[in-house]
């Protein structure tokens, strides 16, 4: 016996009237809902006591003030994007055919009202293909952050976030992506410059301000893409200024700088975005963070943007930095275990350790012991400090130090040369060339490596084992004799040899090695 309820229209009207019904439910469960909250809501709001007026006032012009900062800030702001490819594999995989559910499947009303509601493919939705075919496909994926310097194109990043990468676009914050061009980048710092096309798009130019003048306890505000999360502004203080980045809490690699350290939350993808003051001015370049976790813990770091100035300054008019050297080894005042014994106390400064012969402060008439307390009217605070200020000085520039030679005060005047590799590594006495650190050959290691007096050449100190000179059999303790069939005496023959050579070419090594002597092929790459 067929009942109505089993007929077409019988299951129409059930199912027609439950869900009449269910929705009925809904609205009055809402309306009762409804009706017993506010009531509740307004003797809990009438019940706490009124903020004071003139506390409100001061509160929310505060907070109109960050945001008119992130109004300012966030157009100049970009998130540096690049791209990866994804190779989607062929899969294949049992699909099972679609059907609508029991009992509605052989019933044309419900097919009609399925197929209304959900589509020709039914409640389940599309079905998936049983083969996917095999494509490239760019991603675009965020790698960093950056800030429009110049509204003609140019932008401003950290050198580890383009590092390797050969295809570079930015992000605006309106969305818009544009091809970038990397113009020039500085390892000592990790700066780099990049240039856009901006197509007719008006850029939003940052205003810069003057890192020398900001001090701890002033507003701090970071705006960038940490974690893909873009235009993300986060809001602290300076914690502290120049710290140098040497620390071996940090290590960071970059020298001829210092640090603005600040508790406003810095993470992974921040590098190369602004570090901004309450007037919306950037004060510096997010760059890093100490964390025992991966994640901000309140302790961030960014380059002073005076820095990035004059770096930006030489990458656009030479193509690279050139910076100002004054030829001494240098270490901070407050590390000495007894300031009094140079005759000084309670003293902030750069204590001269060494000066190199023939360099601009011996020239100058520095000596060892004499703590540098001032540098063209700057007082000097560390050697971090002092480093920073030559390294953004140009070379030629007559520069004034103050200096404390013996508990005297004495005006020391010395003009700058230039920071080259050869300076650097007669300085250091060491030179790196494909994966392995040289250095001079000194009689102590002569000695220990059981070669003569008069033995000459420099030896590796460390390699890189995945590098060129690692992978092809280049040892620590090796000594080098000669190099594309050229003598090496020492660390100068070998800069200047390897800086002749032709960057692709492969070169063979002569080393000494405990009593033998062997030859080694290095290549390129």
């Amino acid at each position: 016996m067929s009942h109505w309820w089993q007929t077409g229209k019988g299951r129409a009207t059930v199912l027609l009237a439950t869900i009449g019904l269910s929705l009925a439910m809904g609205a009055g469960l809402t309306r009762w809902l409804t009706g017993m909250g506010p009531s509740d809501r307004v003797v809990a709001v009438n019940s706490a006591a009124s903020m004071p007026e003139p506390l409100l006032r001061a509160a929310e012009q505060l907070q109109e003030a960050f945001v008119w900062v992130a109004r300012t800030v966030e157009p100049a702001t970009v998130t540096i994007v690049v791209p990866i490819r994804s190779l989607t594999t062929r899969l294949r995989r049992f699909q099972p055919p679609r059907t609508f559910p029991e009992p509605f499947e052989s019933d044309p009303f419900f097919r009609e009202f399925f197929r209304r509601f959900f589509g020709e493919e039914g409640p389940q939705g599309p079905p998936a293909p049983s083969e996917s075919e095999g494509e490239e496909r760019p991603r675009w994926v965020p790698r960093g952050s950056g800030v429009i310097i110049r509204s003609d194109g140019y932008i401003l990043t950290n050198r580890h976030v383009i590092e390797g990468i050969d295809q570079i676009a930015i992000m605006l914050s309106n969305g818009k992506r544009l091809s970038a061009q990397l113009v020039g980048s500085d390892e000592q710092t990790d700066l780099a410059v990049l240039k856009v096309d901006p197509r007719g798009e008006r850029l939003t130019e940052a205003r810069l301000g003057d890192s020398d003048q900001v001090r701890v306890g002033e507003w701090a505000i970071a705006i960038g893409n940490p974690f893909g999360f873009r235009q993300t502004l986060t809001v602290g203080v300076v914690s502290a200024i120049g710290r140098n980045p040497r620390d071996p809490r940090m290590g960071a690699p970059v020298e001829y700088t210092e640090f603005i350290q600040t508790d406003a939350a810095i993470n992974q993808g921040n590098s190369g975005g602004p570090l901004c003051n309450i007037r919306g001015e950037v004060i510096g370049i997010n760059t890093a963070i100490f964390s025992p976790t991966g994640g901000s813990v309140g302790i961030g770091f960014a380059i002073p943007i005076n820095t990035a100035k004059f770096v930006v300054d030489q990458i656009l008019r030479n193509g690279k930095v050139v910076r100002g050297w004054l030829g001494v080894h240098i270490m901070d005042a407050e590390a000495l275990d007894d300031p009094s014994a140079l005759g000084g106390k309670d003293v902030a400064g750069a204590v001269v350790r060494e000066v190199i012969a023939g360099s601009p402060g011996e020239k100058g008439g520095l000596q060892p012991d004499d703590i540098i307390v001032g540098f063209n009217g700057i007082p000097v605070r560390s050697s971090a400090h002092l480093q920073s200020l030559i390294g953004r000085t140009p070379p030629g520039t007559t520069v004034t130090l103050k200096v404390l030679r013996g508990g005297q005060e004495k005006t020391i005047t010395v003009t700058l040369g230039e920071r080259t590799d050869e300076v650097v590594a007669m300085a250091s006495k060491e030179s790196r060339w494909r994966g392995m650190t040289v250095g001079e050959l000194t009689p102590e290691l002569r000695r220990d490596l059981g070669l003569p007096p008069t033995f000459q050449g420099v030896v590796v100190k460390q390699v890189d084992v995945d590098s060129p000179a690692g992978q092809n059999g280049v040892e620590p303790g090796d000594v080098i004799t000669a190099m594309a069939s050229q003598p090496v005496r020492s660390i100068a023959d070998f800069l200047r040899i390897t800086r002749s050579l032709n960057p692709d070419q492969t070169v063979a090594v002569t080393l000494r090695r405990g009593s033998s002597t062997m030859m080694r092929t290095i290549p390129a790459r």
